[in-house]
C-alpha cells in the first residue's frame, strides 16, 4: 500500500463527521450526495498534491479510495454509533 493511499484512507475515515458539520438535516439526499461526492473529490485533489504528484491518474485514485472509504465508515461506523447525525442536528439552524 503506498503512501498514497494510507493517506486516502485516512481521510476517507475522518471526513464523515467533517461533512456533518456542513450538511443539514432538512437537505434532500440527492444535495446531500453531491456535496459528499465534492468533498471527496476536493480531499482527493488535496491529498494528491500533499504526496506531491497531482497528476490525473493520482487524483482519481486518491478521490474514489476516499469516497468509498466515506460511504463504508459512515454507513457502518459513523451513523449506527450516531455521532454523525447527532453532529448534523446539531449544527442545523433551528438546533437547541
Amino acid at each position: 500500500m503506498s503512501n498514497l493511499e494510507m493517506w486516502a484512507l485516512i481521510v476517507g475515515f475522518l471526513l464523515p463527521p467533517a461533512l456533518s458539520i456542513v450538511m443539514q438535516t432538512g437537505w434532500s439526499q440527492q444535495l446531500q450526495a453531491v456535496v459528499a461526492f465534492v468533498a471527496c473529490a476536493a480531499a482527493g485533489a488535496g491529498t494528491a498534491y500533499f504526496q506531491g504528484d497531482l497528476t490525473g491518474e493520482r487524483f482519481v485514485e486518491a478521490g474514489l479510495v476516499i469516497l468509498v472509504t466515506t460511504i463504508a465508515t459512515y454507513k457502518g461506523f459513523w451513523k449506527p454509533t450516531r455521532v454523525s447525525p447527532t453532529i448534523e442536528a446539531a449544527t442545523s439552524p433551528g438546533s437547541p
